[in-house]
């Protein structure tokens, strides 16, 4: 696996290394010399690729209203919130009637 130099002072880097080392036009080579040799590190390029199939699951429909998700979302958050605070009152307030009760006795 030897490569000529250029004129311009380029390598070829073999296909085997630049799949093993995931190595993509754009991305970034770094050069130093260690020990007489040159080692070099390669630094994927920042990339603007979607996430969105990220999470994508077999069977589901793919999303088209991202403001509806949004919603629904905020929705199901402000419901468990509700329901926490609901839950809070209750407990106070049977609080507060058995503080009454032994007021009473």
């Amino acid at each position: 696996m030897s490569n000529v130099v250029g004129e311009r002072f380029q390598i070829t880097i073999d296909k085997k290394v630049r799949e093993e080392l995931g190595i993509r036009p754009g991305d970034q080579a770094v050069e130093i010399v260690e020990g007489g040799r040159m080692v070099v590190y390669f630094m994927p390029k920042p990339h603007r690729d979607s996430l969105m199939g990220v999470l994508h699951r077999p069977g589901m429909e793919p999303v088209t209203d991202w403001g509806a998700v949004r919603e629904r979302a905020w929705d199901m958050r402000a419901a468990e919130i509700m329901e926490v605070l609901e839950e809070d009152s209750r407990r106070h307030q049977e609080q507060a009637g058995a503080e009454d009760d032994s007021a009473h006795e």
